[in-house]
């Protein structure tokens, strides 16, 4: 019976220092080798997350962008896929935020293109910091994100949401991911794009039962992935919203090999 095993990245796969410890990466290397599908399914861009993949030795499609881009490092004949948030969409919101705006960037392949760049912003969501940075008004760039980061003022979140509700409720939605004193960070998305309908696409590609379907997660951005698949295993570090919606959760966390640990024990693997 062939799985395919979703793997969320910062924060399950990797420990806090966003380093692959030796038996995970042994972990993923049998299951590959057992003739499971394992796919790397993270809210990094493709930039932060294919040295990940190559380290874990993979050959099969990877899921970045949560969800808003699909490539096969592996193999060129893979119909990369990519959606898109349109242009004058990415310009209106800039336009109504620009007063409260701290930071707001996305990136394209290794080029990130940002409004009052922080590289702290960048290394949060991408684990990496670009040396290709292009620095002015989102208004002068003609290039389609697949996602948005935004920083804000605390204070303006109602604002913030009501636009986007108001405006672009049809195609846009958003996460907040923190809110503190000050600021409050958000995630700007197409309505059908997530994790989950990255995997479902790849289900349908490598001919896998939905049945099994396995997702392994810590983050908001997991939530549908976790929900969505037959078996949805949330890490024991994972936000509050995810152990709502999740079959299982680990009994250890990223920085004890939470997802290594499980995984051996549930396919009953010799390591």
């Amino acid at each position: 019976m062939k799985y395919l095993i979703a793997c969320d990245l910062d924060g399950s796969l990797l420990n806090r220092q966003g380093e692959l410890t030796k038996k995970t990466v042994e972990v993923i290397k049998t299951l590959k080798d057992m003739g499971h599908v394992v796919v790397i399914a993270t809210g990094r861009p493709y930039s932060g997350a294919i040295s990940k993949y190559e380290e874990l030795g993979l050959n099969t499609a990877m899921i970045t962008d949560n969800g808003g881009a699909i490539d096969n490092p592996m193999d060129l004949t893979f119909a990369k896929q990519r959606t898109f948030i349109p242009i004058h969409m990415m310009h209106g919101l800039f336009t109504f935020s620009k007063p409260f705006i701290i930071s707001t960037f996305f990136s394209v392949d290794n080029v990130v293109y940002a409004y009052k760049y922080d590289k702290r912003l960048e290394e949060f969501f991408s684990g990496i910091h670009s040396d290709r940075v292009i620095d002015k008004e989102m208004t002068e760039f003609n290039v389609e994100p697949t996602g948005l980061i935004y920083l804000i003022d605390f204070d303006k979140q109602k604002d913030f949401e009501g636009f986007i509700d108001k405006e672009y409720g049809h195609t846009l939605s958003y996460r907040l991911w923190d809110a503190a004193k000050e600021y409050a960070i958000y995630e700007v998305y197409l309505k059908h794009v997530s994790k989950s309908s990255a995997i479902k696409y790849l289900l349908d590609h490598y001919e896998i039962d939905p049945k099994n379907w396995i997702s392994i997660g810590d983050g908001i951005n997991d939530v549908e992935m976790i929900r969505d698949a037959a078996w949805g295993v949330a890490m024991k570090n994972s936000v509050p919203e995810l152990k709502v919606v999740c079959k299982d959760v680990t009994e250890y966390t990223h920085d004890e090999e939470g997802f290594a640990k499980y995984l051996i024990k549930y396919f009953n693997l010799n390591i």
